[in-house]
């Protein structure tokens, strides 16, 4: 009896052993891949099954030690102490090298440092591991939403060159995030590289169809002398967003350019429809019903009075509305007109020119001042030989009955 009792006691010591190494294996196996959790009841079960074994309470005691440092690392990142969590998770990671929570908890203690490469590094290695770790996921995302803020801060401050670089890092995170490909449109239009502005523009657009991208894109064209297609990019601006009134006016402005004026007048007073005081739209109104276009000069001379009136420092409109005065045979008001635009810009020779026609006023004026303007007007080589044509008429009337 007594020899049964101790074959029994020997199998079930053997048998204890045994399940106690084999739950160690599957500890390691466990740690192999990154589930520490799991190692760690695997360790304690095996200690249970043999208490005696010295080597099993050294392994649980390791495993202790490394899920002490991931959690202090954890704490350090919650306080701050970045560069603290940093050391904490590569030592865990030293032992346990696909250990998803402390790489996550590494790279967020990277993305305090705001070191955002090294952060998504290791935010993709979690995900290399763990397709759905959703955490990590949003974790890029942000980084990709900082960046960008970050971005238009850089390009508000004029630092455009760290803020192409963040756009462009936000595009390599998620080339789908619209805004920072229609942000270095922007940046690239500014720079004067339209080409690359009208790439930027397209690809924002063709991920989201929205009023800004189509009006931008607009511009670019019209800038790069493309007017049809300026035209259809204003056209689908107002499509999307009717009461855009710039949309209006641009469109009204390209339609100008492609001598389309009765669009254009139906377009810029679309413009005005919207927003009753934009001078911008009365501008362009008054130069489409003016000279070498529709020739209305009375309408043109209306919408130019109310572009002055709202807008008095810009000095094209007065300008313009001096050759619609002219035209009219106004004299008075031209001479006003024109006076105005010279107190804004006087190296200009078209506002010293209208004010010599004022001045001569078909022949019935002061013909020596009428003259010294021309010849201020000649001093502006874009207008020298206008001017020039209008001293002769002057001095010799006679060649031109």
């Amino acid at each position: 009896m007594k020899k049964i009792v101790l074959t029994l006691l020997f199998f079930t010591t053997v048998f204890a052993q045994t399940s106690a190494m084999q739950l160690f294996d599957e500890s390691r196996q466990a740690l192999s891949n990154g589930n520490l959790e799991l190692a760690g009841e695997k360790i304690r079960a095996a200690i249970d099954a043999d208490k005696g074994n010295d080597q099993l309470r050294k392994e649980f005691d390791r495993l202790n030690r490394l899920r002490n440092k991931a959690n202090n690392s954890n704490r350090a990142v919650q306080d701050g102490r970045f560069d603290d969590a940093i050391i904490g998770f590569k030592e865990v990671l030293d032992s346990i090298p696909k250990h998803i929570p402390a790489l996550f908890g590494l790279a967020k203690a990277y993305e305090g440092k705001k070191d955002y490469t090294a952060a998504i590094t290791y935010y993709k290695q979690s995900l290399s591991l763990d397709s759905n770790h959703n955490d990590s996921k949003k974790s890029i995302q942000n980084i990709a939403k900082k960046l960008y803020n970050s971005g238009n801060k850089d390009y508000k401050n004029g630092n455009l060159e760290n803020a192409m670089s963040k756009y462009r890092q936000v595009l390599e995170i998620n080339n789908r995030f619209y805004q920072a490909h229609f942000a270095l449109g922007i940046l690239y239009k500014s720079m004067g590289n339209i080409s690359q502005a009208i790439q930027s523009y397209e690809a924002a657009l063709s991920i989201r169809k929205f009023d800004k991208g189509w009006y931008n894109l607009g511009l670019a064209h019209k800038a790069n002398g493309d007017f049809n297609n300026a035209k259809k990019a204003f056209e689908e601006t107002v499509k999307l967003n009717k009461k855009y009134y710039k949309a209006h006016k641009s469109l009204g402005e390209v339609f100008i350019d492609l001598e389309q004026y009765d669009d254009a007048v139906a377009s810029l007073k679309a413009a005005i429809a919207i927003k009753s005081n934009y001078s911008a739209a009365y501008h362009a109104l008054g130069i489409t019903y003016g000279k070498e276009k529709l020739e209305d000069y009375n309408r043109s001379a209306e919408a130019l009075e109310k572009a002055v009136e709202l807008s008095p420092r810009v000095m094209l409109s007065w300008f313009h509305l001096s050759e619609a005065y002219n035209e009219l045979g106004e004299c008075e008001k031209a001479k006003e007109a024109a006076l105005e635009a010279i107190d804004l810009k006087k190296n200009f020779g078209g506002s010293w020119f209208q004010l010599g026609i004022a001045e001569y006023c078909n022949a019935t004026g002061n013909k020596s001042n009428a003259i010294n303007h021309f010849e201020r007007a000649r001093n502006d080589r874009q207008w020298r030989k206008m001017a020039e044509y209008e001293i002769d008429k002057v001095r010799n009337p006679e060649k031109y009955e």
